[in-house]
């Protein structure tokens, strides 16, 4: 049979767009699809959300992003394991699926400005979606332009930053109460340990977030805490308590 004359092969598929999620960076109950249609040149018709569906952080996400389309992928709990399903799911799109012009990595990672410039180079456009201090932005590499999207975002859900930075004050709150006196990030951090069964740490570090416990606090507690460093000590208030 001479394929050419067949009526499946003269139109070629039309040109979709694809968004590779990687939930632990990004874990948002948020329509995607729908928020990127002003900033993307095609309709998203594909979507892959990458995880470790054990880790409890994120496993009631699973039913919400099956139910608005994404295709879940299992990754066992290994570092760096998202990533690498997400760099080799993104090197194999065009092999896989030639109609595929705009993808969209929803990640913060640096590692993926490598994958970004390949998809580039096979022509397509790339996007990148990411939190940063409580706001949600949106890059596009083809304009060389970076847009905040925080207002469709927003109100859907609550950060994991101000979740933590809420789980810290009540904590130092719930500890000045007790001993009537300043509070050392040492004392705070063995208490939120007690209080919550991973350290601040270990928290920041699941999410992705700045290691430095005191380096969170300094930047995204500054309205409500304050520090004062003496003899290497660190020494917390909670400025409501103060008189």
């Amino acid at each position: 049979m001479n394929l050419s004359s067949s009526p499946q092969y003269l139109s070629p598929l039309s040109p979709t767009g694809v968004i590779l999620l990687d939930v632990e960076n990004f874990p948002l109950k948020l329509d995607l699809g729908q928020a990127l249609k002003p900033y993307c040149r095609h309709p998203i018709t594909l979507k892959f959300a990458v995880a470790n569906w054990q880790n409890s952080s994120i496993a009631k996400l699973d039913k919400y992003l099956h139910s608005t389309g994404y295709q879940l992928i299992h990754v066992p709990k290994e570092k760096n394991a998202a990533d690498a399903q997400i760099l080799t799911l993104g090197a194999s799109l065009q092999l896989n699926y030639p109609q595929v012009k705009d993808i969209v990595i929803v990640s913060g990672d640096s590692i993926f400005n490598y994958l970004h410039q390949t998809l580039q180079r096979q022509g397509c456009n790339t996007y990148k979606v990411y939190q940063q201090s409580g706001n949600v932005y949106i890059d596009d590499f083809i304009s060389d332009r970076a847009s905040i999207i925080t207002k469709v975002f927003a109100p859907l859900q609550q950060t994991t930053e101000h979740k933590l930075r809420t789980k810290i004050e009540l904590t130092l709150g719930g500890l000045m109460q007790k001993q009537q006196q300043k509070v050392t990030l040492s004392q705070l951090s063995q208490e939120f340990k007690l209080k919550h069964n991973k350290s601040i740490s270990e928290v920041l570090k699941n999410h992705k977030l700045p290691k430095s416990t005191l380096g969170f606090i300094k930047k995204s507690c500054a309205g409500k805490i304050d520090i004062e460093q003496r003899n290497n000590i660190h020494y917390l208030t909670l400025k409501s308590f103060q008189k």
